[in-house]
């Protein structure tokens, strides 16, 4: 075998039902689709059959690296996982990722990737030390929290084990189980539902090996070029952590690799019980201190700690306790109705009877356990009318005028896309409200970075629909070539720079990682090419499980009116009134603003031209399948491509 850099050459592929472990070669799919979430599409394009569902045993779990985990390469520690997401409704394909340490212990272990597929019998763990690997009896685990399954899994391999688990609210046939894994991070969407499907607690991994790199000096200038481009204090959005009143921030934590951290912190109740958060920190303290003020911030920081133990979804719990607030107060759902003491929501009591009944799938939590949206499709229409308006949109279309593209096109477009948008607008944000004071990202400084990302000035000038297609489809291929590196979201791109006179970032340091670990000459133009051949991958998975192209890529209505709507994300935090950049010296307000539906649906025309796809409906044209290498989506996409 020839020398590889970056990657180590083989995926793992495991099937429970046989009990069967083989390998593949890492090259067979590298070279097309790079790794993470490109390769993770291929082996499912491949491998799944799109009238399964998602709990099927033939339905894989995909677990990926990227070629720059554990190696020298700055913020790359994360694994992508996807499949079909029993978490998604209706069931569709889907991704999640994860911090820490796991990606880069695989990779030291032997394995750029796990596919896993089938059912065991019983209960089992897989056990990979460098290249031995075991399927084992987890029995004895099953049924345990994560934070009992990691200390057990620790004194048996030692403190320097990494492992992916899950806890009861995984294995117990619910919908929004999550995959835990170290330094509190965790991946949703389902996927740790899926694990408990196949009757997998746990994957631990110990690896001694090293992961070659081609350009090792390359790397390390690279990385000093990083450091004098992020700057000091505000200029990084993350370099403060987010917390409660009351709680102490210990100390940040970081992922393998991670030279500047983020919100990632140790954090220390009032009680004094500690844990690991990220920006999930604040996310029951609103519902929590309306109700019991007094206690509000312990019980926040136990119901975090609790929710992400049981292998739930932290944002899915906060969306159900929302809407079972709702339901009580209009009379849609009582106590008798629930079995929980709905007059008490937002005390510890009933947190943890809340959580303990979806995990275990006991009366009403069996239904709550399926997700907010099939449980309000449940209780009736009432409280459906409830889920629709109180529904929230982060990085919104109304606010972002290329989100309208985003979430369009997309079941639900990552959160990797929707931060583009939002982070240097953010950067402006804090320029224009403190008065140039927190921040160096101008006017000028802004339409200078719309140009180098986004394609154009006109891209930042939000009393205009012009630039915002071109700025979506740009957005999309960098965002999914990044996910196929991986890199972490919270520090690429690098969008400005503190250390250069005009500020503006600069978007080619992904490819110049990339060509100094594997030693491939690729440049921006080539590898936002991956991105986009990885998207329309993405796309025709998407079709072939049933989307309709342009009669599809539809916005809720309440996109179309005009109201003021709750505010769920860091700009409007910096930003309540919703300030943004027009044209000349001119400032709007988006605030209380809605999508023009014929100026949407002219964007949708722009954007389709640019992919290459029928503008009339949505599909897209065989002869671009061809042009990005992806021939092997026509025959079986016949009806759904033009």
């Amino acid at each position: 075998m020839k020398e590889l850099y970056g990657w180590v050459g083989k995926i793992l592929r495991v099937d429970l039902s046989e009990e069967k472990i083989s390998e593949l070669e890492t090259e067979e799919y590298s070279e097309h689709f790079i790794g993470g979430i490109g390769i993770g599409q291929k082996f499912y394009w491949d491998e799944a059959s799109p009238e399964l569902d998602a709990f099927h045993p033939d339905s894989p779990l995909i677990l990926m690296t990227g070629p720059l985990a554990a190696t020298s390469a700055p913020s790359a520690p994360r694994l992508v996982a996807c499949g079909k997401s029993p978490a998604m409704y209706p069931e569709v394909f889907n991704s999640a990722s994860l911090g820490g340490f796991f990606a880069a212990e695989l990779k030291k272990a032997g394995y750029d990737g796990i596919v896993i597929k089938g059912k065991a019998s019983q209960p089992l763990y897989l056990s990979i030390s460098n290249e031995k690997v075991e399927l084992k009896d987890a029995r004895h685990l099953w049924g345990l929290t994560n934070s009992k399954t990691q200390s057990l899994i620790k004194e048996e391999f030692g403190e320097k084990a990494r492992y992916l688990t899950i806890g009861p609210g995984a294995e117990n046939g619910s919908r929004i189980g999550t995959i835990a894994t170290d330094i509190g991070s965790s991946g949703s969407r389902g996927f740790g539902s899926l694990m408990g499907s196949k009757n997998l607690k746990a994957i631990v991994v110990k690896g001694s090996g090293a992961v070659p790199v081609a350009d090792q000096e390359r790397i390390k200038q690279i990385r000093k070029q990083i450091k004098a481009m992020i700057g000091e204090g505000f200029f990084n959005l993350y370099g403060t952590p987010l917390s409660l009143p009351g709680v102490k921030v210990v100390k940040k934590v970081h992922c393998h690799g991670c030279p500047q951290g983020c919100w990632r912190t140790l954090h220390r109740s009032p009680s004094g019980k500690e844990g690991v958060r990220k920006c999930q920190t604040p996310i029951f303290y609103s519902l929590w201190s309306r109700k019991f003020p007094q206690t509000a911030t312990e019980t926040s920081f136990r119901a975090t700690t609790l929710v992400d133990d049981y292998s739930l979804c932290v944002i899915e719990v906060s969306f159900i306790l929302l809407w079972l607030e709702k339901c009580f107060d209009n009379g849609i759902l009582s106590e008798k109705d629930t079995g929980l003491p709905l007059a008490e929501l937002g005390s510890w009591e009933f947190i943890e009877t809340l959580v303990k009944k979806i995990s275990y799938g006991e009366g009403f939590g069996k239904i709550l356990a399926e997700g907010v949206g099939r449980a309000a499709e449940h209780v009736g229409k009432d409280s459906q009318e409830i889920l629709k308006t109180g529904r929230v949109m982060p990085y919104g279309p109304k606010v972002f005028l290329p989100s309208a593209i985003l979430y369009a096109t997309e079941p639900r477009p990552a959160i990797t896309v929707l931060h583009e948008v939002c982070h240097p607008l953010t950067k402006w944000a804090i320029w224009y409200t403190s008065k140039g004071d927190k921040s160096y990202v101008s006017t000028e400084v802004l339409r200078k970075i719309g140009q180098k990302f986004w394609g154009s000035e006109t891209a930042v000038d939000f009393s205009t629909y012009e630039g915002k297609a071109l700025a979506a489809k740009k957005i999309q291929d960098r965002q999914y070539a990044k996910e196929c590196l991986i890199l972490c979201d919270f520090a690429f791109p690098i969008f400005d720079n503190a250390s250069s006179k005009d500020h503006v970032g600069d978007p080619s340091l992904e490819s110049k990682l990339l060509s100094a670990v594997t030693g491939k000459d690729i440049d921006e133009t080539e590898l936002n090419r991956y991105g986009e051949r990885v998207f329309t991958l993405n796309r025709a998975i998407h079709s072939r499980e049933g989307r309709n192209g342009r009669e599809d890529d539809r916005l809720p209505e309440t996109q179309f009116i005009e109201r003021e709507e709750r505010l769920a994300d860091v700009f409007g935090i910096h930003n309540p009134e919703l300030f943004l950049p027009g044209s000349g010296d001119e400032i709007i307000s988006r605030k209380g603003k809605a999508l023009e539906k014929d100026k949407f649906e002219k964007m949708l025309d722009e954007y389709y031209e640019l992919r290459g796809w029928d503008k009339t409906t949505g599909l897209i044209k065989k002869e671009t399948l061809k042009e990005l290498d992806l021939t092997e989506v026509i025959e079986p996409l016949k009806k759904k491509v033009i």
